[in-house]
Formats: C-alpha cells, structure tokens, sequence
C-alpha cells in the first residue's frame, strides 16, 4: 500500500468518525488510533520508506 493510499484510507476513516454515546470511549479510541497512524506515516515518508 503505498502512503498515498494510506492518506486516503485515513481520511475515509476520520471523516466517519462519529461519537457513540452507547459507547463514548471508542470514540476517544479510534481518534487516538487515527492519530498514532498519522504520526507513523509522517516518520516512514521523513524517512524516505513507503
């Protein structure tokens, strides 16, 4: 999968980011997972890897 890809899988997942009020926490979960994912693609493309 290339970062290009990546980026855009992100997106898709961050733009379907929505509260749960069944369950609060996985709102809080999932945003820190996207976020985590973001960060490490940031450090693999300073790096030069795909």
């Amino acid at each position: 999968m290339t970062p290009a890809d990546n980026l855009r899988r992100l997106a898709r997942d961050l733009a379907r980011l929505r509260p749960d009020w069944r369950d609060p926490a996985q709102f809080f979960e999932t945003r820190s997972e996207l976020a985590h994912a973001l960060r490490r693609l940031a450090r693999q493309l300073e790096q030069g890897h795909d």
